[in-house]
Order: C-alpha cells, then structure tokens, then sequence
C-alpha cells in the first residue's frame, strides 16, 4: 500500500475504515460466542473436614450452564501435594454435558495415604481442607438420652493399644476416652452411650438388683482383644443412687450376666468424677452398682453309714435373681455348732447346689441346720454305730426334705446339752425317775390306813 503523497486527512479516513472493519468482525464473533454454551462452576466442597489414612473423602462440585444453548466441558479435581500450600495434581477428570440453563452436581472420591493437611478444588474453585490422621473419634448422632461414637483408624500398631480422645461433652455419664488393642493396623468400631435404662439394647433385668446410670454398647465387625476405657460420672449421679464415690464399679456384659472390671479413679473435679477399667471383650459395659441377691431355695438331708459310725449329709438348692454371679457361704450346724463350711459361686441369674457332710461316732439325736435355716433332725442309735463299726457299710440310714421347702430357723432350739449332759439322756432319766416316783406312790397309797384297800375316789393321773 503506497501512502506517499497523501493528505493528512486521506490518512485519518484510512485508519477509520480499518477500525470499522475491525469492530464489525469482533462483533460477529462476539454474538457466536453469546449463542454458544457459558459453564462455569460456582460451587464446590468436601463431604468431612478431618479423616484417616485410607478413608473416602468426597468432594463435590455445583456445574452451571448460563449460555444459549447446550454444551460441554472438562472438570478437573485436583489436591496440592501432601500439605496444604504445595504443587497442585489433578485425581480425577469428568466430561460434562448440559443443556443451556442446566444445572449438575459431580463428584469424586479421593482417599489419603498418609497423615496431613490436603487443599481440594475443582477447576481452581476451592472446595475444601482435610486434615487426614491415622486415628479419629467422632459423634455420630446424639439425642437427650443417647450419643453414637465412631472410631476408625488406619496404618496403627497392630500390638499397642490405639488412644482416641473423644469429643467432650457435658452428659451426666459420657465416655472420655477409649484405648483399644486389636492386632489389626486397621478397624473400625462404634459405640453408644444410654442413660435410659428402658432404651437399652441388653436386658438390664430389675432395678431392685442394680443402680446403673448408663450402659455402653460395643459394636465392630473387626478383632478385638482389649481396651482401656474412662467415664465420667457427674456426682450428682451417684449422690441421687445412695453410694459413695469409690462403690461404683464398671461391668461389662458375659452371657446373660455382668461381670465386675476392676475399676479406679482416674480423675476427680469439683463436680464430676472420672472412673477407669479395662474392658476383655467385645460385648456392652455399665457403670454403677449391682450387688447379688442369693437365696436358699429347699433343702434336704440324709444319713449314711461309715467306716467309723454314721455320715449326716445336707444339700441346698441357692437362686441368685441379680444379674450377676454372687458367693454364698455355707457353715452346717450340729445340735447349734458349726462343723463344717464351703463357699459356693452361684451364677447370675441362675441357681446352684450347696452340699456339706458330717460324720458322727456316738448315739444321739442331731439337729441339722444350714446357716440359720433348720434341716431336720437324725436320731442314731448304739446299733447303728456298733454295725458300722464292725462292717464298714456306706448303706442308708436315713433321709430326708424339709417340709414346706426352706425350714424354719434354728433360734429357740433346745441345746445339744445342759450341764455337759447330752438333753436326750437328761429327758430320759427324768422320765424314769417320774416313773419310779408314781409306783412308790401308789405303793405306799395302798398300803396306807390299815385296810389293805384303796379309797374309790382314788386318781393316779
């Protein structure tokens, strides 16, 4: 283009005419890029803020079409390295198509191989943070009378025990911490808290056996061998059952009873007191008092011959009515003496024989009792000693059941002997001397008034 001896002006109309065309060619592309698809993403984030090794996070992210017509595009989620602040990387891309006007929601699932802190985005939209640890307690769900705790952990000891801390609470009776062995580096585990009794999974059976001020249900799919566990109890609590401090014990379920876990005071606030136990298996725990309830159901009795005289034997049948086993102690009386004792474990819920033996080598009548509860009475005569002694039978001599089941107690019997006398021989010579007195009596009655008759008034009774 040759411009060499134009005016000013021929210049300055050039310039326009190029601008024009210029314009009029942006315009046209402009309104093809208006009649085209506008997707954008206004909105991402992150399904958890916290998470451990290995666990899925998802992340979201809100897709809009604000052109004329349909579309599509490539959304690219990506996560900085290992801490927050380093080089991004992509994890995941999606192909989307939309319709003008149309709105989608897409997602991703990442996990983390290792503890840190991870920034998220999806199209360098920010959609989040994680922290990932190797271990995490969280609230699951709560209500007035429940709280639902979930424990993960992931890439552990799989022989020290794992300690979560979890989330503190002002419940009346919470979970404080829970230390858990399980020989796997990784588990899952959900407990829950109940401070309802009439809301509990297990059968807690009467109150008038136990004073629980909750119960702690356990469950997981993966191994367990032990764990460390505190609650803390507001004093309160235990003020309004009638104990003290120290008589509150944490059980843990074994079958269809409780069994104590040797429990200590780990920590004591103002108003709260913190107890500690370890727990040996997967079950349900409480915390509280329940003490045994052990009765004497019936009893019965029996005498057999020995090598040396007579062997006087009683059994008990013993019911427990409390959830949980209880020793009884069993001491058999002779004629008010005791014996001979046993102690006897009586399951929970359940009932037990009680049996104890004692062998005589003298004539007599025995009075038998179990503890203070009568038995019944065994007279042995000289021959059964003497037929004993000489045969070495071992066959009966005589039985017995307590009439009515459990017999009377022993107090106001007659003593076994007054003055070192055995009582079945003082009776006896009394008896004879009575009678010896009547027919000296009567004797000298007859021969009395020189008549050698009796009067017809005359009453020997």
């Amino acid at each position: 283009m040759q411009l060499i001896g134009l005016s000013l002006k021929q210049c300055g109309q050039q310039v326009l005419a190029i601008g024009l065309i210029v314009l009029l060619v942006g315009s046209l592309f402009a309104s093809a890029a208006a009649a085209d698809a506008a997707i954008g993403i206004p909105k991402a984030g992150v399904s958890a803020t916290e998470a451990t090794v290995g666990e899925n996070v998802t992340v979201s992210a809100q897709v809009v079409n604000v052109g004329d017509s349909g579309g599509g595009d490539t959304v690219e989620f990506e996560r900085n390295g290992t801490t927050y602040g380093t080089r991004w990387a992509t994890f995941e891309t999606t192909r989307v198509s939309l319709a003008a006007d149309e709105r989608q929601t897409i997602n991703a699932t990442i996990q983390f191989d290792r503890p840190g802190t991870y920034a998220l985005r999806v199209n360098n939209k920010r959609a989040g943070v994680v922290t990932v640890t190797s271990t995490r307690a969280r609230v699951e769900s709560a209500t007035d009378s429940q709280r639902r705790l979930d424990f993960r952990a992931n890439d552990v000891s799989k022989t020290e025990a794992i300690e979560f801390d979890i989330p503190a609470s002002n419940r009346s009776v919470a979970l404080q911490r829970w230390s858990p062995t399980t020989g796997q580096s990784s588990f899952q585990q959900y407990l829950t808290e109940y401070t309802n009794r009439s809301e509990t999974p297990v059968d807690l059976r009467s109150s008038a056996d136990s004073t629980l001020f909750g119960v702690i249900d356990f469950e997981s799919e993966d191994e367990f061998r032990e764990s460390t566990m505190r609650i803390g109890v507001d004093d309160s609590v235990v003020a309004n059952a009638s104990l003290d401090r120290d008589e509150v014990v944490i059980y843990q379920r074994n079958g269809a009873g409780w069994e104590p876990l040797s429990t200590s005071v780990a920590d004591e606030g103002p108003n709260r007191t913190v107890y500690e136990a370890t727990a040996t298996r997967a079950t349900a725990y409480a915390v509280g008092r329940i003490d045994p309830n052990i009765s004497l159901a019936n009893t019965s009795y029996r005498s057999v011959e020995s090598a040396n005289g007579v062997r006087l034997e009683v059994e008990g049948r013993l019911r427990n009515t409390a959830p949980m086993a209880g020793t009884y102690v069993g001491s058999l009386r002779v004629n008010g003496e005791t014996v001979n004792q046993t102690t006897v474990t009586v399951p929970a819920s359940d009932e037990a024989n009680v049996s104890l033996s004692y062998e005589v080598t003298e004539a007599g009548e025995y009075r038998l009792a179990l503890n203070r509860t009568r038995v019944g009475s065994v007279l042995v005569t000289g021959g059964q000693i003497a037929d004993s002694q000489s045969t070495e039978s071992s066959a009966g001599v005589d039985t017995g059941v307590s009439p009515g089941g459990v017999a009377d107690t022993v107090d106001g019997a007659i003593p076994p002997t007054v003055l070192g006398i055995d009582t079945l021989y003082l009776g006896g010579g009394l008896a004879i001397a009575l009678s010896v007195f009547v027919v000296v009596l009567l004797l000298l009655r007859r021969g009395g008034g020189g008549g050698g008759g009796r009067p017809d008034s005359f009453d020997p009774w």
